[in-house]
């Protein structure tokens, strides 16, 4: 049997790459996203369900002027209940269902001042072109702008 012999040198470049994986390792779990739209609706993520890389956001959705944007993926498999827990969280904080819009519906609140907050929710394929794919998204699109009914002259 024959004893291998390391260096001082070889054993510390050994502990550097090491220390350097686990720091990457740490960092890359400290980054993933717990809630999505965290400045307004903060919407948990739900289990089963994850903040893909690349959203394919439709172009109607895609002027964060507008819109703050955000979105999930799922498995087509278990879809339903992963959306319906989406949809339950939204109806916590006080919005519920508004109207039907061409690829999906929107979600509407009644803010402090009287104004009309609305939410724009989409369901599609992911990726998009992918017809009947494995992988379902949720679009959100988060009005940025109040719908306010203007006071009428007396």
């Amino acid at each position: 049997m024959k004893l291998i012999s390391w260096s001082a040198g070889a054993l510390a470049g050994i502990a550097v790459a090491v220390l350097a994986l686990s720091s990457l390792a740490s960092a890359q779990e400290t980054t993933v996203p717990t809630h999505i739209l965290p400045d307004s609706l903060n919407l948990e993520i739900v289990d089963g369900s994850m903040v893909p890389d690349d959203c394919h956001y439709p172009s109607t959705i895609t002027d964060t002027s507008r819109f703050e944007i955000a979105c999930v993926t799922m498995p087509r498999i278990i879809g339903a209940e992963i959306s319906s827990q989406y949809i339950g969280q939204i109806g916590q904080q006080g919005w519920h269902q508004g109207s039907y819009v061409p690829g999906g519906m929107t979600a509407v609140r009644t803010d402090e001042n009287n104004c009309r907050r609305v939410l724009n929710i989409f369901p599609s394929d992911y990726p998009p072109s992918e017809e009947n794919s494995q992988i379902t998204v949720l679009w959100f699109a988060l009005d940025r702008a109040p719908r306010c009914n203007q006071a009428q002259p007396g």
